[in-house]
C-alpha cells in the first residue's frame, strides 16, 4: 500500500500551507459566540473542513469548480442546519470507537478519563466529516458518490493515520521545548492542546489525500 500523496493531494496541500491566514480568518469565524474554544472543538474541526472545501474549489478543474465553490461558501449554513445528523452521527461512529478501543488497550481505558476525552473529540471529527462528505456529493450531484470510498479508503489506513498524529504531536512538542525549554511541555494542560491540534490536523491532511484520490 502506497504512502506517497496522491499529486493532487500534494497539490491541494500546498495550497492550504500557503493560506495559512485564510484558516485563521475561517477559525475566527466559526469560534464567535461559541464556547468551545479547544483545538479540536466542534469550531475548529468546523473550521478546518471549511479550509478543506475552499482548497477543493481553488484547485479544481473547470469544470468541476461551479459546483465547489457553491459547495465551500454554502458550507457554514449546511453544517450549522445539520448538527442534529452530526449527533446522530456522533452515536453511531461511537460505538465503533468504543469498540475499536476496548481491543487496542482492554475495557478499562473507557474508564480513563484522558482516554476518554481524546476518543470523544475523534469521534466529533469522524461525524463532522461524514456530514461535510455527505454534503459535498450532495454539491456535486449527477457525479458518483464519494462518502463511501472515502470513508473506506481512510478506514483501512487507521495505523497510517495514527502514525501522523504521533509524528505531528512530536514534532510540535520539539518546536516547545526548543523555544521555552524542558518544561515547556510538562503541563498536561500543553501536552492535551498539542495532542488535540496534532489529531485534528492529521485528520484534515488525510481527509485532503482521500478526496484526491476520490475526486
Amino acid at each position: 500500500m502506497s504512502t506517497a500523496p496522491h499529486p493532487t493531494a500534494r497539490g491541494l496541500l500546498v495550497w492550504m500551507q500557503s493560506h495559512p491566514g485564510r484558516l485563521r480568518d475561517l477559525l475566527d469565524r466559526e469560534a464567535a459566540g461559541e464556547d468551545d474554544l479547544a483545538p479540536a472543538g466542534d469550531p475548529a474541526v468546523r473550521a478546518h473542513l471549511g479550509f478543506v472545501a475552499e482548497a477543493l474549489a481553488a484547485n479544481a478543474a473547470p469544470a468541476a469548480a461551479p459546483a465547489l465553490e457553491r459547495f465551500a461558501a454554502g458550507l457554514p449554513a449546511l453544517l450549522a442546519a445539520r448538527e442534529d445528523d452530526v449527533d446522530a452521527e456522533i452515536r453511531r461512529v461511537g460505538e465503533a470507537h468504543a469498540f475499536e478501543v476496548d481491543l487496542q488497550f482492554g475495557a478499562e481505558a473507557q474508564d480513563d478519563p484522558a482516554m476518554r476525552s481524546t476518543l470523544d473529540r475523534r469521534v466529533r471529527v469522524a461525524a463532522w466529516t461524514r456530514v461535510f462528505l455527505d454534503g459535498l456529493d450532495d454539491a456535486r450531484e449527477g457525479h458518483a458518490p464519494v462518502a463511501g470510498p472515502v470513508l473506506a479508503w481512510m478506514g483501512a489506513r487507521q495505523t497510517r493515520l495514527a502514525d501522523t498524529i504521533f509524528a505531528m504531536d512530536r514534532q510540535a512538542k520539539q518546536a516547545e521545548i526548543d523555544r521555552g525549554g524542558p518544561d515547556a511541555v510538562a503541563s498536561p494542560e500543553v501536552v492535551n492542546r498539542i495532542g488535540q491540534a496534532a489529531m485534528l490536523q492529521a485528520h484534515t491532511r488525510f481527509l485532503v489525500e482521500a478526496l484526491a484520490e476520490h475526486l
